[in-house]
């Protein structure tokens, strides 16, 4: 496979991933509240959606990992030491989200038999647990704040101001929390700010790209 290809592929995955992570949060069934109960009967009242919900967040991941590489490829050159940190949070993150999500097929093999109570107090005892604790910290801190540290690099190298702009207003909402649409509004302004990149990468050629920003890095030193 050429670098030019590995290049597309990478910005086609900046284009889709996102917007996966989007449609299961459409796909799945909100809770009328958040506690545990309420959740699980929701699963329950919704068994078919919550597992297409399911598969759809996991092929977001799994599509995040060449999409995350490709959004750090452009500040390897201009910004080595940004782009390792980035990228290095954003995967890390990445894996304990994918942890987090392993919890999704269990919630649906509780709701198909076993006691509601039962079920309600055995899934607050596992989020409970230290190790998940640590999973939700690294959630937070790498796969939300790595891509904007990635983004900050690249408006920092002549991308448009617009991607670090919409990849931090998503993260405001989705922390927010405010509810299904405030929510989904959060997953779009961070599938706009990704693919904002993703578009400029497959507009331009590798090695074009490439000198694009050398030159921008030069200008930035002449003033």
């Amino acid at each position: 496979m050429t670098q030019t290809t590995n290049h597309r592929l990478g910005a086609v995955a900046l284009l889709v991933a996102p917007g996966l992570t989007l449609a299961a949060h459409l796909v799945q069934v909100s809770p009328t509240t958040h506690d545990t109960s309420s959740e699980l009967a929701s699963i329950a009242a919704n068994q078919a959606r919550y597992e297409a919900s399911g598969w759809l967040a996991f092929l977001g991941a799994v599509l995040m990992v060449p999409a995350l590489l490709a959004m750090a490829r452009p500040l390897w050159a201009a910004r080595p030491r940004l782009a390792a940190i980035g990228l290095s949070m954003s995967i890390v993150g990445l894996l304990a989200l994918v942890s987090l999500m392993g919890s999704g097929p269990v919630s649906l093999a509780m709701v198909r038999g076993g006691d509601h109570d039962q079920m309600a107090a055995l899934t607050d005892r596992y989020e409970s647990l230290p190790l998940v604790t640590a999973w939700v910290l690294l959630m937070i801190v790498g796969y939300s704040l790595g891509p904007i540290l990635l983004g900050v690099g690249l408006w920092r190298t002549g991308y448009p101001w617009a991607v670090p702009a919409f990849l931090i207003g998503g993260l405001v909402l989705q922390i927010a929390d405010a509810g299904r649409w405030p929510l989904a509004a959060g997953f779009v302004l961070t599938w706009a700010g990704m693919a904002l990149v993703g578009v400029r990468l497959l507009r331009r050629p590798t090695h074009a790209e490439d000198r694009r920003i050398a030159s921008h890095e030069q200008d930035r030193a002449v003033v």
